[in-house]
């Protein structure tokens, strides 16, 4: 595989200096060349599909200055450095294929070296090799940025407070950029200053919606930062603090477990709640009846409630607790027979 990545290489510097002549018959490098104009057609229009312009300079050319193409057809940067070795070129092959892609550079050599190293790989996509480069494109007139500012902060989450463990909650975030570049939002959920899960990017100025769940109490102080296509990053947010809540425990239920249809009889129930809270208890009688959600009681005391059953069988009480945010813990069971009728 190394042998191989050498050889692309070579035989990219041979294309991009025009010593190389492909002999006939032999197969040419399975990428198209095209205009500045032709790039600018495609990139300016959806309508034709999506195409993907990625700069294969340095850091620094990109930084400094770059084609400018609205999103989703914005550009992205890959050097072609990075390129030339086999784990960079397995990280492009994982970020684009599939896509089609525009390779440009400054003026048409390293975006040609870059085609032909991603057209002998196992890449799936259109490849485009821009000639002329960004000179030719600012030649013809053809819209650029110099430079970058950072996006702007984004303000504080937008999400509830109170979360239960083990469940989705939807929260969001608006994300822009003085430059209008595309931006995408990095979530620290556990307030340690780095990113736990980066959204996929978006255009400037959009509202951007994620889900998480929490899989232990406690509180959650959570912020957001953005960066830009660009590379460069705001400062966090300020913090959005979440409480995140867990389920009663313990619960049990006391009582006969056979008897006499047509009598009352009392069944005690209680539970626990982690957080002192108050609770709720449901119980289905297993004869097409239940008490609904009663309550609040408080956490740990028990409770009493009686029920009759009216036709001889076997019944399976069910009870389960809740807290006041709707955390509930999980069913309890007994089996009751009513094997004798009063009546």
């Amino acid at each position: 595989m190394r042998q191989n990545m050498i050889c692309y290489i070579f035989i990219g510097l041979l294309l991009a200096t025009g010593l190389f002549n492909v002999a006939a018959g032999e197969t040419l490098p399975d990428y198209i060349d095209i205009s500045v104009d032709e790039a600018w057609n495609l990139l300016s229009d959806t309508s034709n599909g999506i195409q993907i312009p990625i700069d294969v300079r340095t850091d620094s050319e990109w930084k400094s200055e770059r084609i400018d193409t609205p999103f989703p057809e914005d550009p992205r940067h890959f050097t072609l450095s990075k390129l030339q070795t086999e784990e960079g070129l397995q990280e492009f092959i994982s970020m684009y294929n599939g896509s089609d892609i525009i390779l440009y550079c400054r003026s048409g050599g390293r975006s040609s070296s870059a085609a032909y190293i991603i057209s002998q790989s196992n890449f799936s996509g259109t490849i485009y090799n821009m000639v002329g480069g960004i000179t030719d494109w600012k030649s013809s007139g053809y819209p650029t940025k110099l430079g970058n500012t950072p996006p702007y902060t984004p303000d504080i989450p937008d999400g509830p407070d109170i979360c239960n463990i083990n469940i989705f909650y939807n929260f969001s975030i608006n994300i822009s950029d003085p430059d209008e570049d595309a931006v995408r939002a990095g979530w620290d959920w556990n307030n340690d200053d780095y990113v736990d899960e980066w959204t996929d990017f978006y255009a400037s100025g959009s509202k951007v919606m994620v889900t998480h769940k929490w899989t232990q109490p406690g509180v959650y102080p959570i912020k957001v930062l953005v960066e830009d296509r660009v590379g460069d990053y705001s400062s966090f947010s300020d913090t959005l603090i979440v409480t995140v809540n867990s389920p009663p425990i313990d619960l049990g239920i006391d009582g006969e477990s056979s008897g006499k249809t047509g009598e009352s009889y009392k069944y005690t129930l209680t539970c626990t709640d982690p957080e002192g809270d108050d609770v709720y208890y449901y119980i289905d009688w297993g004869d097409n009846t239940n008490t609904g959600w009663i309550g609040p009681y408080k956490s740990g005391d028990s409770i009493n409630i009686s029920h009759i059953w009216t036709e001889r069988g076997g019944y399976t009480i069910k009870a389960k607790a809740k807290d006041i945010y709707d955390a509930e813990s999980d069913w309890v069971t007994l089996k009751v027979t009513m094997p004798i009728s009063l009546y």
